[in-house]
């Protein structure tokens, strides 16, 4: 099996990729599979290099979540196209499921860039001010978006009301199964999220269209500029707080201040975006932190950032 990362999960290996090709694409079942091992943890990625034409990336969900997010996303990325200031993937095929794979799957084109975690040394203030700028342009374009019919969130997801959020952030902190004052300082994460509780109820929030989860590894960037956003299968109608993410899972200090002048976030929304960086950082290191995975050290480094902004 390739990689695994949770308990129960469906078999990505090659020998599965080759099947699903051999079954549905013959056209490319014939290429050298090249596999991703990036911080995502929804999908098994292969990149496949076509005679002619891009490169290409064979996407298999791993989970019975994940592949409902991938079925959601292949109807948000047409609708997308051209509409944003930066790429989004192109769908090259919609795979369905079958004997040899239980989930849909599918295959885009490639895009250029390194995701953001994979270039973080480069991330770094004062380098930021360019990359702030293009998120905060991008995250305005897509709250402006009207027309797109993706699901409202709900209490207790992030984006959703901010209240019960928090309630489930205090059972992580003191339920004993995730240990949370082995991997974190508990008080430090308790007294972020009353701040921003407090902040919570301050003012109407703006219900936007929202990407969901603007995490390093779905930012593509090159030579410190943004390139492309993937991974839309969290799109929803939310609170436009959620895609100020990046101020803490992208941005240093001095491009945190650039990204929230430029996205003209007020006060009390950048307090329930940190609330919502803060929720899903914690989630993040509870639960892959022990699994040895790298997306456990990509929220490490977020609630880091958190807990050093206040």
């Amino acid at each position: 099996m390739s990689d695994r990362i949770h308990d129960d999960e469906a078999d990505t290996s090659v020998t599965i990729v080759r099947a699903l090709l051999d079954e549905q694409c013959p056209q490319w079942a014939d290429l050298e599979l090249h596999q991703l091992l990036t911080s995502g943890t929804d999908n098994a990625m292969w990149r496949i290099s076509p005679p002619s034409g891009p490169d290409h990336i064979v996407r298999l969900p791993r989970t019975e979540g994940a592949a409902a997010s991938l079925v959601k996303e292949l109807t948000v990325l047409p609708a997308l196209a051209d509409r944003l200031p930066v790429r989004v993937p192109t769908i090259a095929y919609a795979g369905q499921p079958s004997p040899v794979f239980s989930h849909p799957w599918a295959v885009v084109e490639w895009l250029d860039g390194g995701d953001a975690w994979q270039a973080r040394s480069s991330l770094l203030d004062p380098d930021t001010d360019a990359l702030a700028a293009d998120l905060a342009e991008t995250v305005r374009a897509i709250g402006a978006i009207t027309d797109i019919d993706v699901p409202n969130r709900v209490p207790g997801t992030r984006g959703g009301p901010l209240l019960p959020l928090l309630v489930d952030l205090e059972q992580w902190l003191t339920d004993e199964q995730w240990d949370a004052a082995r991997l974190l300082d508990v008080e430090a994460v308790r007294n972020s999220a009353a701040e921003s509780a407090e902040a919570a109820t301050a003012e109407i929030v703006a219900d936007r269209f929202v990407h969901g989860d603007l995490i390093p590894g779905n930012i593509l960037v090159s030579d410190r500029r943004l390139q492309a956003i993937i991974d839309w299968g969290g799109a929803g109608i939310g609170d436009a707080a959620l895609d100020l993410v990046p101020a803490w899972s992208i941005l240093d200090r001095r491009g945190r201040g650039v990204f929230r002048a430029a996205t003209g976030a007020t006060e009390t929304a950048w307090l329930r975006a940190r609330a919502f960086a803060l929720q899903q950082a914690v989630g993040g290191v509870l639960y892959y932190v022990p699994r040895g995975h790298q997306l456990g050290e990509v929220m490490r480094r977020t609630l880091a950032r958190i807990l050093s902004d206040r």
